[in-house]
């Protein structure tokens, strides 16, 4: 174990249902591990275009970049939703997230009965780690966690509960964490607010610290779990606003942005790609690398943050080609790119751009790759035959709804009405359509041939248009009892 903990130390300085016997994985080499390490790494708020694997031209992130050079690279995969909290429990649970009464950020108390949502996600969903744990996995979490433990909410369950041997998270999650020591204003409040709950040990770091404190646990945790494969979520939290680096890195990209916000935006970004960076070495140092699945992807699109227009500007963060950001249905809230490395079982240096996937194709998928049983009720499907070099040509259409119940001041939404979709989508083949909840203001859009959801086709589509909204209306139909959608005057509320 001693040398181990040396091998991964010297990383860290190097680089500063059963599943069907299709999806089971082919045998490793004789003397390695068969079943892989699963490290899955989800980013908030990165946008489709924010590594310059996907379109970045004015800072470059060689290390997700390298992740997708060694591995897969899927261009049509979906969040479960376009902010934090439910896309997160899609991820988690393999279900589509209003299924389980997550449907906008988890917030305060009274903000989250206003819409329906649930002020946690409920232990008794079979989840990922659960599964993968029963499955023989040491699990742990390290970064953000919003599902449940925040705000006025102190006594939602601990990470733990959820299946996960240890934890570490910030102020949206209980139980061991990091709280920032130099913000202002909402994001003071909610430290305040965390510290006061207890309920784990409370430490303290200045914001641009944070993630390189999550690498430790995640390469400590490694390091204690050799015996057997391990289960990582690491889910940083540098994208999201507000952006506080330190001189060390902002000095590299300073001037790059098109002003102060997008030069800190783009010396986060950077900073967090070198620690992704730190721990691959560390990995790779300990001989651990080319034995784990690495996936990368985002909870959501870009922020979309009212006062970065402010005198003409934009706020950082790109979704390239995409109309819509973070809090809208349209492409650029949703769609991510998404990484695998996988040596042996992914071939590298490929782009797979017609395999249709969400968040919640993640828990079936990494199941299969740990021989694990999948539980019964999941929307997900696996994408191990996409993964192995055979794109998926059919699968079950996806659904979403984001801002369709409850007073319409209690959503947060993109501040360009363009980006401000309705609140139901269902995309199905190339096809997506776009609804509100009362029935009207349909949008249809091919999103093969219109990937920026520039031509509403539902007038010239009718029979389409109504055939796929008998759908999305049977699926709302399906979901538990939410307030009914009303519009209201009123600023709407911030994540």
């Amino acid at each position: 174990m001693k040398q181990i903990a040396a091998a991964l130390a010297l990383g860290v300085m190097v680089a500063a249902g059963a599943p069907a016997p299709r999806d089971r994985p082919a045998a490793s080499p004789a003397g390695t591990q068969q079943r892989p390490n699963i490290l899955f790494i989800l980013i908030d708020d990165m946008g489709f275009a924010d590594p310059s694997v996907t379109g970045n031209r004015r800072v470059a992130t060689p290390n997700i970049d390298r992740l997708a050079a060694e591995g897969l690279l899927m261009t049509q995969f979906y969040d479960a939703a376009p902010i934090c909290s439910p896309s997160r429990a899609g991820f988690f649970t393999g279900r589509f997230p209003a299924r389980s009464r997550f449907v906008t950020y988890v917030g305060s108390r009274a903000q989250n009965a206003a819409v329906g949502q649930a002020d946690w996600l409920s232990p008794g969903v079979p989840t990922l780690a659960q599964t993968l744990h029963g499955a023989g996995y040491a699990t742990g979490h390290f970064g953000k966690w919003h599902m449940g433990g925040g705000r006025d909410v102190g006594d939602a369950p601990l990470i733990t509960d959820y299946g996960f041997d240890e934890s570490y998270t910030q102020f949206e999650g209980l139980g061991p964490r990091v709280l920032p020591s130099n913000v202002e204003g909402e994001m003071q409040r909610l430290a305040e607010q965390s510290a006061a709950h207890g309920r784990g040990k409370v430490d303290y770091l200045r914001r641009g610290e944070v993630s390189a404190r999550y690498i430790d646990k995640t390469i400590d945790f490694i390091a204690r779990h050799r015996d057997r494969p391990w289960f990582v979520q690491l889910w940083p939290d540098d994208v999201h606003a507000p952006w506080i680096p330190d001189g060390d890195q902002l000095a590299p990209v300073k001037g790059k942005g098109r002003d102060a916000n997008e030069d800190a935006f783009f010396a986060v970004l950077t900073a967090m790609d070198r620690q992704i960076g730190r721990l691959v070495a560390a990995l790779r140092a300990s001989g651990e690398l080319d034995r784990t699945l690495i996936v990368l992807t985002s909870d959501n699109g870009p922020n979309s943050v009212a006062r970065f227009y402010a005198n003409g500007g934009s706020p950082p963060g790109s979704a390239g080609i995409y109309r819509g950001r973070k809090d809208s249905l349209y492409e650029g809230g949703i769609r991510q790119p998404l990484i695998v490395r996988w040596p042996g079982q992914v071939p590298a240096r490929r782009r797979d751009t017609a395999t249709i996937a969400q968040g919640v194709d993640l828990f079936p998928t990494l199941a299969a790759v740990a021989g694990a049983g999948v539980p019964r009720g999941l929307d997900g499907v696996s994408l191990l035959p996409a993964w192995r070099g055979k794109p998926i040509a059919k699968r079950p259409d996806l659904f979403w709804t984001y801002g369709a119940f409850g007073p319409d001041a209690a959503w947060p939404r993109p501040t360009l009405p363009v980006d401000n979709s309705p609140g139901f989508a269902i995309r199905s083949g190339p096809w997506k359509l776009l609804v509100d909840g009362d029935g009207r203001r349909a949008e249809l859009y091919d999103i093969d041939h219109d990937p920026r959801e520039t031509r509403n086709l539902a007038a010239a589509r009718p029979a389409l248009t109504r055939s796929l909204g008998a759908r999305l209306r049977a699926w709302r139909r399906a979901l538990p009892s939410y307030p009914a959608f009303t519009r209201q005057a009123g600023k709407p509320a911030a994540e």
